[in-house]
């Protein structure tokens, strides 16, 4: 049986916005739904009146001896883990296997919520799987340093990473991720990134939506391209199983931010602009035990 909720959430601007929502399970506090081109956690619910925030998660190691250790804050999207993932890290080079067991709603030290998706260790495990980033590191020809330093940087400052890839012997497209963004029409655009480009719709012109959004992104582009060929303190980089990984750090709320590398990386990633490019959105990667 549908349930009917109204969701309260708020803008960039702070702006209250009241979305009516039907879907088949009910809602409670952690959990995630989708409006408007960006997923929503849930904080609270009083009777059919929803308050949710934007939403975001963190996976934790829960160890056999009860302690814990956090990777850092990412954005919530499809291919975030869910009860029953698996993934590998390595401690003193011989990979661990690990299920997540369980998802909650929790909170960090400023108060802000996000979702906890916490990871036991997984002893049954017949084989390890190896097809995600977050998976162990090859220490024989991968740059664990670099990967290490910019994870410690962003758990320890409370900070959100992105993080797309080049898979082994291929070269970013960007002719093509021209004719990707040039091509884009109006209808594509959700509501979420329209705001992440600096669309105002309560008060822009409608016909100027579009210009805005695209000058936005060529821009991104051409950051996010300068910083990968010729390197740029917004963006990371290391060798990862033949290929390059390339990170970006920021306040969750950078997202929207024009001179920010995590601005750049969000923005072209939810256009599809970076896909069309040839990389690939990848998972948290996990620090070596």
């Amino acid at each position: 049986m549908a349930v009917s909720y109204e969701i309260v959430t708020h803008n960039r601007t702070g702006h209250e916005r009241v979305h009516p929502y039907t879907g088949e399970d009910a809602l409670a506090p952690g959990s995630v739904v989708r409006i408007g081109g960006r997923y929503w956690l849930v904080e609270r619910v009083e009777q059919t009146r929803v308050q949710a925030q934007p939403a975001r998660y963190r996976l934790t190691l829960r160890h056999p001896g009860g302690g814990q250790e956090a990777g850092a804050f990412r954005r919530f999207r499809a291919d975030a883990p869910a009860p029953g993932h698996e993934l590998t890290t390595l401690a003193d080079g011989a990979p661990i296997s690990w299920v997540i067991v369980e998802q909650r709603l929790a909170y960090d030290a400023a108060g802000e919520p996000f979702l906890e998706s916490i990871a036991e260790r997984d002893y049954a495990a017949e084989s390890l799987p190896d097809h995600q980033l977050e998976h162990a590191l090859d220490q024989e020809g991968d740059n664990t340093d670099a990967a290490a330093e910019v994870l410690v940087h962003a758990q320890a400052a409370g900070l959100a990473i992105e993080l797309v890839g080049l898979e082994a012997g291929r070269a970013a497209d960007w002719d093509e991720a021209t004719r990707y963004l040039d091509s884009l029409i109006l209808e594509e655009i959700e509501d979420d990134l329209l705001e992440q480009c600096g669309v105002d719709t309560r008060h822009d012109p409608q016909e100027t939506w579009l210009g805005t959004v695209k000058k936005r992104l060529r821009d991104d582009l051409d950051s996010f391209r300068a910083g990968v060929e010729d390197g740029h303190d917004e963006i990371e980089a290391w060798a990862f199983r033949g290929g390059r990984t390339y990170a970006a750090v920021g306040r969750f709320d950078d997202d929207w931010n024009p001179f920010r590398g995590y601005g750049w990386m969000c923005r072209l990633v939810d256009a599809g602009v970076l896909q069309a490019a040839g990389f690939k959105r990848v998972r948290m990667p996990l620090l070596l035990l």
